[in-house]
């Protein structure tokens, strides 16, 4: 052993990699290295082969090797993540050198199989396995995604050419999210595993992909570039190949999902308590319509409504536990990942082709993936027997309740089986059930899996019972006389009954909820607005406008949308606190409910919108100023004392107004002409005369801005003269007179603002 050939590290080997690189450096197999020193645990033949396994040297054991490959120790210690916990599990004893076998991934992370062209530029022979997260899976400089190693599949990578400047720019939003995560108090690799399980959930969806327009084209283009490397598929089918390529497919979307989950805003908008978003669906379609948007999917949440709910839907659940500061389930954080809601992993489904070994070394490595030796089924029967036992347990439960709509919880716990957890997560694996698993599943319970919500099913069983016993329910009666939480709930899915699966409604129908029934509860003429009805036109309201700052008489498709705000807003200030209803409108617009009036507000609004412009999908408002009435109202409230709030408000848009524009007559000279006669004869009292064409024009001012007759320019005279003209032809009708008199094109629009302010304060006229 005492060549001169130098064996370099890859960042992040295994130290199992490396001892079998050195050892084809010197024409060797990694066990001759490992019969000269003593093992001081004994592991299975087969799991040596492992790419996933990882080997723990002592000090004696350490120091032979660094002299083997000619690199120094404090070297391979910082490139090996393994390397520092072989002297302090294996301390030496005899002088010789000892050797511990452990599951690598287990505890410094996945294991994938390393570039191996950037291996062989810097450590020469032989493949390299190395620990690498999966958000840091793409080699750039060659175009590969990294594969896990030891995951039943015998490619090392898969090719991402068109595909890798998309990855590599999502990588390093990950670093940026990354810190994010830890600034919150978040471990990132939870973040990431939650946001993984969110995208894989909606990847497992049919729904999702009618929509979906962006993963199609990049998953059928890296299946065929792996199906062009990995060769003939007989052994492989389609859908093995497009879950080898999935992680590469849906990673810029993973970490788009993990950056907006981490948002406090979005946040504070799952967090709302109200009553709890997972039996509240209207507060649950407004997050995934959030989410939708920001991913740049806005039929996410259409998408989303047909499905149970996964991995999103219990983040939403502990986010409104800890806003109202209850302990999380079971000990476990908002970003914990439920066993039935983790992804698919590759090894579950996929199998070596053609027998290859998944490492490239040799008979050893390609027992990997274990195999099954023999022509007996145990296994199989193995299975079959427990699938079994379950049944048996959940023919026991139909007979005592005559479902299986169960919770996930321990309170399902029976004779020792947790049949809520055992149907979970046959659920779950629906799709991998066989015909007859499926069908004596569905003998036992139609909608034991059905493709809503469970508690949703839940429910309506209950309801089934009352029904059975009291008789139907009828929408005539605004269904009186029923408990308060079947009221409540039939009134939920009367709400959103545009919105539920064919199925449900026709369930709805058992129960004498028909299409019919529907109409007649909202046509009853006493009934009660659900809140969630209320806050869906505030929500329309405020995306088709960009604020709340209503008026009481505003109303929008019949609803008092004016008079409902109004009466949320006295209830918040009596509250003398933010109100659980208050956060949810704030969310929607953050001065709904400002210190001031609300029609100073509207105001600023106005003049921000002219200001700065439209954002994009906003309209204006019945009855919003024009521009020059917003800019002169903008520039009044910056001469005058206001709060503090409103000074900062004023101050931040003053900056847009720019100087304030000289005056510039409006009336024309072809206009005045016609206009003179139309005037009444001016009064002598003996003062100084006045200009009648210089008061018209000041009165038109007025008009047209909207100021205060203080706030008169002074070349259009003192205003109180100005004012009592007005006062006075305002009733001896000269205004409408004006008003009606046919003038040119250009003189309209100051006609019209006339027109406006020549009506009566009490609107007659």
């Amino acid at each position: 052993m005492g060549g001169v050939l130098r064996v370099v590290p890859v960042a992040g080997e295994t130290t199992w990699s490396f001892m079998r690189r050195v050892a084809a450096a010197y024409g060797l197999e990694a066990a001759d290295l490992l019969d000269g020193w003593v093992q001081a645990n004994r592991v299975q033949r087969k799991d040596r082969g492992r790419a996933d396994s990882e080997v723990l040297l002592d000090g004696v054991a350490q120091q032979q090797l660094a002299g083997w490959c000619r690199v120094p120790a404090g070297h391979l210690a910082r490139a090996l993540p393994s390397w520092a916990a072989g002297p302090e599990t294996l301390p030496g004893r005899d002088g010789r050198g000892r050797v511990q076998w452990r599951m690598g991934a287990l505890t410094w992370g996945p294991v994938v199989f390393g570039c191996g062209l950037c291996a062989a530029r810097r450590s020469g022979e032989g493949p390299a396995w190395v620990y690498q997260p999966p958000w840091c899976r793409l080699c750039a400089r060659h175009d590969r995604w990294l594969l896990e190693a030891g995951a039943g599949h015998s490619l090392g990578f898969v090719e991402v050419t068109g595909l890798s400047g998309e990855l590599e720019r999502a990588q390093r939003r990950w670093r940026r999210v990354a810190r994010a995560a830890q600034a919150a108090g978040a471990v990132p690799r939870e973040v990431f595993a939650l946001a993984r399980a969110v995208v894989c959930g909606w990847w497992e969806r049919e729904e999702f992909w009618v929509r979906e327009a962006v993963w199609g084209p990049r998953r059928e283009q890296l299946v065929a570039l792996a199906v062009r490397r990995g060769g003939d598929t007989a052994d492989r089918g389609l859908e093995q190949w497009r879950l080898l390529v999935r992680d590469a497919v849906v990673f810029p979307e993973v970490v788009a999902v993990a950056k907006a989950l981490l948002d406090p805003r979005l946040q504070e908008r799952a967090g709302q308590d109200t009553g709890g978003l997972l039996r509240d669906r209207a507060g649950a379609e407004q997050f995934t319509a959030v989410l939708g948007a920001r991913l740049g999917r806005p039929w996410l949440a259409e998408v989303d409504e047909a499905g149970p709910g996964g991995a999103l839907a219990l983040w939403v659940s502990a986010m409104v536990r800890e806003r109202r500061g209850a302990p999380p389930l079971r000990g476990r954080g908002m970003w914990w990942v439920h066993g039935p809601h983790q992804p698919v992993e590759a090894a579950a489904v996929l199998r070596p082709a053609g027998g290859a070994s998944p490492s490239g070394a040799g008979p050893a490595a390609a027992r990997a993936v274990p195999q099954r030796a023999g022509h007996g089924k145990g296994l199989e029967r193995w299975r079959a027997q427990l699938f079994d036992e379950g049944l048996e347990h959940a023919r026991r439960q139909v007979e005592r309740s005559g479902h299986l709509a169960l919770a996930h919880t321990d309170t399902g716990i029976r004779d020792g089986f947790d049949l809520g957890r055992w149907l979970a997560y046959r659920r779950s694996v629906a799709a991998l059930l066989s015909a007859g698993q499926a069908a004596r599943l569905a003998r036992l319970d139609a909608w034991w899996n059905p493709p809503w919500p469970v508690d949703w099913q839940r429910a309506w069983y209950r309801a089934r019972d009352v029904v059975r016993e009291h008789g139907p329910v009828h929408g005539g009666d605004n269904l009186d006389g029923l408990p308060d939480w079947l009221e409540g709930w039939l009134r939920h899915q009367i709400a959103h009954y545009q919105q539920l699966h064919e199925d449900q409604r026709r369930l709805l129908a058992e129960l004498g909820l028909t299409t019919g029934e529907v109409e007649r509860f909202h046509a009853w003429p006493g009934r009660r607005r659900p809140l969630g009805d209320a806050l869906a036109v505030a929500g329309a309201y405020a995306a088709r406008h960009g604020h709340l700052a209503v008026s009481q008489p505003t109303a929008v498709d019949g609803f008092a949308l004016g008079a409902w705000l109004t009466s949320v807003r006295l209830r918040q200030r009596r509250a003398g606190r933010p109100t659980r209803l208050g956060r949810r409108l704030a969310v929607l617009d953050a001065r709904w409910n400002p210190p001031w009036p609300v029609g100073w507000q509207r105001m600023w609004w106005t003049a921000r919108h002219h200001l700065r412009g439209l954002p994009p999908g906003v309209q204006w408002w019945p009855d919003a100023a024009d521009a020059e009435q917003a800019l002169a109202w903008l520039r009044c409230q910056h001469a005058r004392g206001l709060a503090a709030g409103q000074r900062r408000l004023v101050e931040a848009l003053m900056e847009h107004a720019g100087e304030e524009p000289q005056w510039q007559p409006r009336i024309s000279d072809d206009a005045w002409q016609t206009l003179a006669p139309v005037l009444p004869a001016p009064r002598h009292t003996g003062g100084r005369p006045r200009s009648e064409r210089q008061i018209l024009e000041a009165i038109v001012h007025i008009a047209c801005t909207r100021q205060a007759w203080p706030d008169l320019p002074q070349a259009l005279g003192p205003f109180l003269a100005c004012r009592r003209r007005f006062l006075r032809w305002r009733e001896d009708g000269t205004l409408v007179r004006i008003c009606h008199t046919v003038l040119p094109e250009t003189d309209r629009y100051w006609q019209t603002r006339l027109a406006a302010a020549a009506r009566p304060p009490d609107g007659s006229g």
